[in-house]
């Protein structure tokens, strides 16, 4: 409290940070104007126009010869203005960086079937199940890993989880004599913070860290891959180096030839990679089911210690799960996906080259998840970036040189219905700031 001519305004902000953030709540009497005076070391002239102008604005109510309360209002209050924060948060209407799912990708009513059939097994749903994923989908795994991915592995390396962060929470203490790590993508905050939480170091450097953290199929946002030969590279150094590759296979499936990419797993022959596969680009993110596959050393290690971890995925979704595999649905929801996805970036190239004709140059992406292209503007990328997230609009920077902007953009979670008012905008945002 220094500034003499605001004295009242700083007691104003600090009993309102109160208020609104709930540490001081509805009907909840406030200090005596003498008592916060005396604490905030301020006149009490100071502390009642403060006070009056709290109850002018609704956070106080004066009760006579007892003091002033917290109001009713005031939580209204901080629930309007939770509400404009969510609203502004959520303002963004076309959003051409998402990593989300489609709707009409995934067939609800079907899984549904398969829940409701998982929930009619009443015995099997009386005990907890095992600590390592049910074996009967454990096994459909790797029979799917092995076809898709080329994985080396059965039943028993394989850990289930909700979500790969579990996943790692697991995995972190069987690799604990290992100091360092390398992330491809250091912006991985989810996977950066459990490590560090673990006691691992985050080294920028591949050659200095014990272990590498990569995803092949997802080399940069915009969907580009690990080509064949440099994952030979990358595997033949990590084992003349004795590094341990950590491969989190997310998107695998979406690649436009109909085979993807082998996995650095397979081709390292199962040995001293552990690959994280994941459903949630398949079915949908809020069903959290995610899968490890270990090698032999790290297995036998897990198995000692397995009992003391609780599987983190209910077990009525893993009946559900086995059984839509068993039947076909995950092949058939793949190839549904892929053809949908690619329609969108299809549709999206038209659009594009329809608003901006001969200043636009489409470039080939790995994944028909993304649309990359390259546009002739004095707009710098900073400036669009801004310019597009004021106005509601997102999409994925790339770079930027004499000649224009390379920009990317994902049709992963956007609706047909908006993508074409998005490019408007788009085309709109840089046509007025030239």
């Amino acid at each position: 409290m220094k500034k003499q001519d605001s004295l009242y305004m700083q007691v104003y902000d600090y009993y309102c940070n109160l208020i609104e953030s709930g540490k001081m709540r509805n009907g909840e009497k406030i200090p005596s104007i003498r008592r916060s005076a005396a604490e905030l070391d301020v006149s009490k002239t100071t502390i009642e126009q403060a006070y009056m102008c709290l109850c002018d604005d609704g956070y106080l109510v004066p009760k006579r010869q007892s003091g002033y309360y917290v109001s009713r209002r005031a939580e209204q209050k901080k629930n309007e203005n939770k509400k404009s924060d969510e609203m502004l948060e959520n303002k963004m209407v076309y959003d051409f960086s998402s990593s989300g799912v489609d709707s009409e990708s995934f067939d609800l009513s079907l899984w549904r079937r398969y829940v409701k059939s998982a929930l009619r097994q009443t015995e099997r749903l009386l005990g907890y199940g095992e600590p390592q994923g049910e074996k009967e989908l454990r096994e459909e795994i790797a029979l799917f890993a092995k076809q898709s991915r080329n994985c080396v592995c059965d039943a028993e390396n394989i850990v289930i989880g909700a979500g790969v962060q579990s996943l790692l929470h697991i995995l972190c203490p069987l690799i604990k004599e290992r100091e360092s790590i390398a992330f491809s993508d250091p912006n991985y905050i989810q996977g950066v913070s459990v490590f560090v939480d673990h006691g691992f170091k985050a080294v920028s450097e591949a050659d200095s860290a014990d272990i590498i953290y990569t995803s092949p199929s997802r080399k940069t946002r915009w969907g580009e891959t690990i080509s064949v030969s440099e994952r030979f590279k990358l595997t033949e150094f990590a084992s003349a180096s004795g590094k341990l590759i950590i491969e989190d296979d997310y998107g695998s499936e979406f690649r436009y030839v109909n085979r993807p990419t082998p996995s650095l797993q397979g081709l390292c022959g199962g040995k001293n990679v552990v690959y994280l596969g994941t459903f949630s680009k398949l079915l949908l993110p809020s069903i959290r089911i995610s899968y490890m596959i270990l090698p032999s050393e790290l297995n036998d290690k897990y198995r000692k210690v397995s009992s003391v971890y609780n599987q983190t995925v209910s077990k009525a979704d893993q009946i559900a799960l086995c059984s839509f595999i068993r039947d076909g649905h995950l092949s058939s929801q793949i190839r549904k996906s892929r053809k949908l996805y690619l329609q969108k970036s299809k549709n999206l190239c038209d659009l594009l080259e329809r608003e901006f004709a001969e200043s636009i140059s489409i470039g080939k992406t790995d994944s028909p998840l993304f649309v990359k292209a390259e546009i002739k503007t004095d707009i710098s990328l900073n400036e669009l970036v801004d310019s597009c997230e004021k106005n509601g609009l997102r999409i994925i920077p790339i770079s930027e040189n004499g000649n224009g902007i390379e920009i990317a953009f994902s049709v992963s979670a956007i609706s047909a219905e908006k993508m074409e008012n998005g490019v408007n905008l788009l085309k709109s945002l840089i046509t007025d700031s030239e």
